[in-house]
């Protein structure tokens, strides 16, 4: 909670310190004067300076004191004598409930920035004690509310609020600043009476208003909203994750001339018999055990082969005759691959091109029949005149004779065609792509096994031409250390596999835990406690509007405030402020306001339970509506704070507020000019 305890203006001149020094009390205060142009705007105008919250004001980022009026920088005026201004300054006692504060934040100085502001861990009387701390913050410059030095990451912990991130316009996120949230309270007399929010500074946050009426509300939508972003985050990553563990584990696989089954392809929750499933195998369907059991078999046998090429002459031969059928066969074999793929690869490059086609005309079609629903005569070529929006010839009414054509295809019928043809070459582009990487990896292996069957062709022959009877054989060298190598390349890819199983074990693990998490956010876009309080909020918006005696309309019926929208009320679906005259546009201003006060209370939301009214009597707001609208604020129950500054223009309005129980109100009554000598 935020309340404004007390406020001291000091303007340095020659003669002396003006200013004004007033307090404020829980409930309703009146900042009061009997004419116009005292002062009062210019009494909160340092209040939100204090704040750091100019932006309201109109002012931009860094734009500091030039918000304020010439009597806190420039000249005052004292009895028609105009004083220079040397150094002025401001000090903002406020309360969070439990602890006090005073910021001091000076408006004109030689040696001083106004981006400065002072902190006193105290109230005003107690920081001339040397013992009070204090803190010196920066603030409305970059990371003013995020750095630990920024003044508003101090008052957002001071005020014991929560800010979330919410998304920016250029898709990042942003903290919801202080200065968006206190214009939904604060109210000042240039802007803030134009609209629903309107004197709400612009910083970049995407649906802002929306935004700060659902942290005001303490709405769930907002934080369900910023959980469905993070799911989605983590969804992506999983994907994108799961994407790369089956591209490494088929990689792994083939690399070692071996095939993979059963691997799932999208993320989902796994099962023992689904791991069970995934299944690689060697080409040939022997599994790798079953294969390194075989080599170690050949291994064993060609040890307790004689080492000699004569003792092993005529095995060698036909061992040799063998070699050299395989390796014709595999050529044989490799040829044909190469056709297919030549083959594969221009059907590809047809398809895509087909397919780029019918993209072309589908466009074009639905192009001509857009046009021609909007009731276009002439679409790049005359509809009505039966000329083709894709290729620009006429069309006939059939192609054949009358007797056997019915008619020709409209452009719906044509679109839907097209759009089944483009199906049907999208679907026949995938099965070519997929039989092209299934001929590159047979490929691959049978260029693998062709170089090591030409290297043992070459190696018996060597052993089949040597001159000596004592030479060692080559051939059965070769084979002994292939297969060891061989074995040793299976056992580590057994190993791989091993490995990225268990990374598919965790992210199955990572997907369900998403899953549960995604089923736990509220099936429908709003919560049950969200609804209760959008509906109360559209219940105490009306009785506003009705106390304030809002005509504009003769029936509250069509009032909507949807969570669809902007959370702001509409009728019939439009904007209220284009159905309102001008004073019922401040009645709805008026409603809105304190509709989110009285909600945030009776449902315990975020409203900091601080309003700030300038001059709400604006486009002749007849006396017995402001008497209602006093009476809303007066009937509240809880603690709460609202300022106001009036101008007691009619003896109405004077009369309303003597009227009032003295414990119901606090005033400052203005005579003469707000700022005075201290």
């Amino acid at each position: 909670m935020l309340r404004i305890s007390r406020l001291r203006v000091e303007i340095n001149t020659i003669k002396g310190t003006y200013g004004i020094d007033e307090s404020f009390k829980d409930g309703l205060n009146f900042i009061a004067s009997f004419e116009n142009t005292c002062g009062k705007s210019s009494i909160l105008a340092a209040i939100y300076y204090c704040l750091g919250f100019e932006q309201i004001l109109g002012g931009a980022g860094r734009i500091g004191s030039k918000v304020l009026t010439s009597a806190f920088k420039t000249a005052i005026e004292d009895n028609g004598e105009s004083l220079t201004v040397t150094e002025s300054g401001a000090y903002l006692e406020i309360n969070n409930g439990n602890e006090t504060r005073t910021i001091y934040r000076n408006i004109k100085s030689e040696s001083k920035d106004n981006h400065l502001v002072t902190v006193y861990y105290g109230n005003y009387n107690s920081i001339s004690n040397n013992k009070i701390l204090s803190e010196d913050y920066y603030v409305n410059i970059q990371n003013s509310a995020t750095s630990e030095k920024g003044f508003h990451t101090f008052l957002e912990e001071f005020l014991h609020m929560e800010l979330p991130l919410v998304r920016t316009s250029d898709g990042n996120e942003r903290k919801l600043y202080l200065q968006m949230i206190f214009a939904s309270m604060f109210i000042e007399q240039k802007h803030g009476w134009s609209d629903i929010l309107s004197g709400m500074p612009v910083f970049g946050i995407r649906e802002s208003k929306k935004r700060i009426v659902e942290y005001i509300l303490g709405l769930d939508t907002l934080k369900n909203e910023k959980e469905r972003d993070r799911l989605n985050i983590v969804k992506t990553q999983i994907e994108y994750k799961w994407d790369q563990l089956i591209s490494d584990f088929k990689k792994a696989v083939h690399s070692e001339l071996c095939e993979v089954s059963n691997l799932p392809i999208h993320p989902q929750v796994l099962s023992d018999i689904d791991y069970s499933r995934i299944v690689v195998s060697v080409l040939g369907s022997a599994s790798i055990k079953e294969e390194i059991q075989s080599l170690n078999g050949e291994y064993n046998g060609l040890r307790q082969l004689k080492p000699l090429v004569c003792d092993n002459f005529d095995a060698l031969n036909i061992e040799l005759s063998e070699t050299e059928t395989q390796i014709l066969a595999f050529e044989n074999r490799l040829d044909e691959i190469n056709r297919s793929l030549a083959s594969c690869n221009e059907a590809i490059k047809r398809l895509n091109s087909d397919l780029i086609l019918v993209k072309s005309d589908i466009r074009n079609n639905n192009d001509a029949a857009r046009l021609q629903k909007f009731g276009s005569e002439t679409v790049g070529g005359d509809i009505s005149s039966n000329i083709c929006p894709v290729c620009k010839q006429h069309i006939q009414d059939n192609l054949l004779n009358a007797e056997t054509v019915s008619g020709f295809m409209s452009i719906e019928d044509n679109i839907r065609h097209l759009r089944e043809q483009k199906k049907m070459l999208e679907f026949t582009l995938g099965s070519r792509k997929e039989l092209h990487k299934k001929l590159n990896r047979e490929k691959d292996d049978l260029e693998v096994r062709l170089q090591t069957l030409r290297r043992l062709a070459h190696t018996l022959r060597s052993d089949l031409f040597t001159t000596t009877d004592t030479e060692a054989s080559e051939a059965i060298m070769l084979k002994r250390i292939e297969i060891s190598n061989r074995i040793e390349r299976l056992s580590k890819l057994e190993n791989t596999i091993i490995s990225l199983t268990e990374q598919l074990k965790g992210l199955s693990v990572e997907w369900n835990t998403y899953l549960d998490q995604k089923n736990k956010l509220p099936k429908k876009d709003i919560s049950e406690s969200d609804i209760e309080k959008i509906t109360l909020l559209k219940k105490r918006f009306i009785e506003n509007l009705k106390r304030y005696h809002y005509s504009s309309l003769s029936s509250f019926e069509g009032i909507e405030i949807s969570i669809n929208s902007s959370l702001l009320p509409t009728i019939d679906g439009f904007d209220m402020k284009f159905d309102s005259s001008a004073s019922d546009g401040i009645r709805v201003i008026w409603a809105f306001t304190m509709a989110l006060l009285q909600v945030s209370i009776e449902k315990n939301g975020n409203h900091p339970g601080v309003i700030i009214f300038d001059e709400p009597a604006q486009q002749s707001i007849v006396p017995e509506d402001m008497k209602s609208f006093i009476k809303t604020v007066v009937e509240i129950k809880k603690s709460f704070q609202i300022i106001t500054a009036i101008t007691l223009n009619s003896q109405e309005l004077i009369d309303i507020i003597d009227n009032l129980d003295t414990s119901s109100y606090h005033k400052i009554l203005i005579e003469g000019k707000s700022f005075k000598k201290l």
